[in-house]
């Protein structure tokens, strides 16, 4: 999804909040785990069925001031934890009958807009991309790797075509003045050959970076692990993708699931949107 600047007034909406509702079915009742809350979207609409309890984990620590508010409402049936979703298995779960586990793994409007996090390329200042609950940033990324690294950044996490151009550029641009998110959307529109007139140049690139600051990649494959351990019989597992390279492993994951346990259809129900 593409980084781009919100409204102030506009709130964030899940794009599969529905979806998610119809497969998860928490009319039927039963824990759920929410391991991506940004918001709180998806825990709202399940905390608003009856006989329902919801725990709900988010590494952004501006999550925990919007689930303090909701714990007002449902102090009883929703727990919050400021953790990453790999960290699944340090919950403690007790006799938790744990009917289904969600990922969302888009961004917030706010996050996007957040200057703070410096995920957008229409932002200035230094650069960042930090998520929470980790201190390496895009701006150590951008002004301390080598080309090398950097090119291996843009071409397995973000599918640029021109990532030894870029790589190149920054190492050139660098060695004159520190990049920041302005400049380095500068040299990336300086050495695209082919400009995308429907999505922006930069895109592919802050993808990259942001999925190898926050290291999504393994964060995601601990995170479905956890999930499938802690789900009992009957138990669902859905997960909301935005890119191919996230598509491609959680479907992965899920086809070898069920070749380890053959029976495992009936057991934990997967579903991607």
């Amino acid at each position: 999804m593409d980084a781009t600047i919100v409204p102030k007034m506009q709130k964030h909406y899940p794009v599969l909040l529905k979806e998610i509702i119809s497969v998860i079915s928490p009319q039927h009742g039963g824990t759920f785990i929410d391991c991506t809350f940004g918001q709180g979207g998806y825990t709202k609409k399940i905390l608003d069925f009856e006989n329902t309890n919801v725990i709900a984990l988010d590494r952004d620590k501006e999550s925990e001031k919007i689930a303090t508010q909701l714990k007002k409402n449902f102090e009883n049936r929703f727990i919050f934890k400021n953790i990453k979703f790999s960290q699944l298995n340090n919950l403690k779960l007790k006799n938790e009958n744990i009917r289904g586990v969600i990922f969302d793994l888009g961004y917030s409007y706010t996050q996007i807009k957040d200057p703070q996090k410096g995920l957008s390329f229409d932002a200035n200042g230094q650069l960042n991309m930090r998520l929470g609950l980790n201190s390496y940033s895009a701006d150590d990324a951008i002004n301390k790797l080598d080309e090398k690294e950097l090119e291996k950044i843009f071409k397995f996490f973000g599918d640029e075509k021109e990532a030894k151009y870029i790589s190149r550029n920054i190492i050139k641009e660098r060695s004159k003045n520190k990049i920041d998110t302005k400049s380095l959307v500068e040299i990336i529109d300086k050495s695209k050959k082919r400009k995308n007139f429907k999505v922006h140049n930069a895109t592919k690139a802050f993808q990259a970076l942001r999925i190898f600051v926050n290291k999504e990649i393994s964060e995601l494959i601990f995170g479905l692990i956890n999930a499938a351990k802690v789900l009992k019989k009957g138990g669902i597992l859905g997960v909301v993708t935005f890119h191919s390279l996230e598509d491609k492993i959680v479907k992965y994951f899920f086809k070898s699931l069920s070749m380890t346990f053959p029976a495992t259809s009936t057991e934990v129900h997967p579903a991607v949107l």
